[in-house]
């Protein structure tokens, strides 16, 4: 340069742009109003359920538990004396006797096991889960709505009435035994048997006529497995053999035992006699019975 020359200042750097610094203002204050939005509305969600929870609390029922002062303890030994509020809650650590009546008015819940060693005299008894008893005796009515099970022996002093069915699984042991009807499939005496009348019951037996029967014969039966009468018409020249086959609706297990009995004289005067299997019996004859006759017999069966 020169001397006496002077140098012009370098001259400042161009202002940015006014509109950038307006919009970059307005972002920043949208951004806050927005989070200021965000932070209200959380906290106001906050408080409502805090308030509610708050309401829960206060509307329920508070059990306070306090400690017994010197002279709220004499006072149990005093006769007719409040103690405490119905609020509280009296809790006992130690072992507690009490050596007179207890009166509870309101509920009484037991967490642990109930030992009596006396009578318990309850007015009603409602047991929801399962009881055991040592030694259970009712001097009233003992009604029970649902199953029953024992797993020992049950001892009935006087008479026990029962309003349904009786299904005996196992073995049944009776001294007396007293029934207006006794429906048994299968039934083992070891003993007498007394009976005043038998009636035996079922259907009728298959029945088919024999050829002993002759020309134009005819044979029915009535009656069921166990007893009955066979009744036979003789027709023309009829020969030795078979009069009549019965099958029983229900075979026995093994060969029966009949008991033939003529019911008339035309009957008796002939030698009729029964072959027996488990499904049924056969009336025959050896000779030919006489023709034209009317032959009735009775027969018993057992096992």
């Amino acid at each position: 340069m020169p001397p006496g020359k002077v140098t012009p200042p370098t001259p400042p750097p161009a202002p940015k742009s006014t509109w950038r610094q307006l919009r970059r203002r307005a972002d920043s204050m949208a951004s806050l109003v927005v989070f200021l939005i965000f932070v209200l509305t959380v906290g106001g969600i906050i408080g409502f359920y805090y308030s509610k929870s708050r309401q829960a609390v206060s509307t329920a029922p508070k059990t306070s538990i306090s400690t017994l002062s010197s002279d709220e303890i004499a006072k149990l030994g005093q006769i007719g004396t409040d103690l405490g509020a119905s609020g509280q809650t009296l809790n006992i650590g130690a072992n507690a006797l009490f050596r007179g009546k207890i009166d509870v008015s309101g509920d009484l819940s037991i967490g642990g096991h109930l030992n009596a060693n006396g009578p318990v005299t309850l007015s009603q008894l409602n047991i929801t889960g399962t009881t055991a008893a040592t030694g259970l005796n009712v001097g009233s009515n003992l009604n029970v709505t649902g199953n029953t099970t024992l797993q020992q022996g049950l001892s009935v002093g006087q008479l026990a009435t029962f309003a349904s069915g009786i299904n005996v699984g196992g073995n049944a042991s009776f001294n007396a035994l007293n029934a207006g009807t006794l429906a048994v499939r299968t039934i083992s005496i070891s003993g007498p048997l007394t009976i005043g009348h038998l009636s035996t019951q079922g259907p009728v037996p298959g029945m088919v006529t024999g050829t002993a029967v002759g020309g134009g014969g005819t044979a029915s039966i009535s009656g069921n497995d166990t007893a009955g009468t066979v009744n036979i018409s003789t027709g023309s020249v009829p020969p030795a053999g078979v009069l009549a086959t019965v099958t029983f609706r229900a075979p026995y297990t093994s060969s029966v035992h009949v008991l033939l009995s003529p019911i008339t004289g035309a009957s008796a005067s002939i030698p009729a006699y029964v072959t027996r299997t488990s499904g049924g019996f056969q009336i025959r004859v050896d000779s030919p019975p006489p023709a034209g006759s009317v032959l009735n017999f009775d027969y018993f069966v057992t096992q």
